[in-house]
């Protein structure tokens, strides 16, 4: 791949998931991986009546507040809290092929997502105050943890590069509507998908 991919925590993710990310993503997709600086999210974005952020202005603003010289990279941008779009009740990620972004939404990739837990985390302080407090994971769900970040952001990284949702659901490319899916789906490209970039 000609592209370096650039991994942006939007408003605060714990370092070793950046970390993971950026040697798992390197090796996959044979390119450099970096790291770069936080971006805060407007409050703004935070729906009350839902208590979610609107994923597509998250989104917009990130793409808005890329530079030019990221801009001819693929950008990938993490973020901790639950997103909905117009018509969905929430999503894992976003992903277009120009410029090439996404935006992966981790929090209920989580093995104790609960969604009154993190609501009750959420009223206890300002929501806009980073990172959320959660049950500390054990060895084994700290790795299930990774693996659908990993998943859900290679997903989507493939969304930038221009493939669509694959009906093979052994995919990475394969639409998670729950983690079920998710955690059924590989993080390889089908024949077909790898094929098509």
């Amino acid at each position: 791949m000609e592209e370096n991919l650039n991994i942006f925590a939007l408003n605060g993710i714990d370092r070793k998931i950046l970390k993971f990310l950026q040697k798992n993503l390197s090796g996959i997709f044979n390119t450099k991986t970096r790291i770069l600086k936080s971006i805060i999210i407007p409050l703004s974005f935070y729906n009350s009546v839902k208590k979610q952020y609107d994923g597509h202005k998250i989104f917009k603003y990130f793409i808005d507040n890329l530079t030019l010289g990221n801009a001819k990279d693929i950008n990938i941008a993490i973020f901790n809290r639950d997103i909905f779009i117009s018509h969905l009740n929430f999503i894992f990620g976003l992903g277009t092929a120009f410029p090439k972004a996404c935006l992966v939404s981790i929090i209920r990739l989580h093995p104790h997502f609960n969604l009154e837990y993190f609501q009750r985390q959420l009223e206890r302080r300002k929501h806009g105050k980073f990172p959320l407090f959660v049950k500390k994971l054990d060895r084994a769900e700290s790795a299930l943890f990774h693996e659908r970040i990993l998943k859900e952001v290679i997903h989507e990284i493939g969304h930038a590069l221009g493939l669509h949702h694959c009906s093979n659901r052994r995919c990475v490319m394969s639409f998670s509507n729950s983690l079920e899916d998710t955690d059924y789906k590989g993080k390889e490209f089908c024949s077909i998908c790898r094929n098509s970039i």
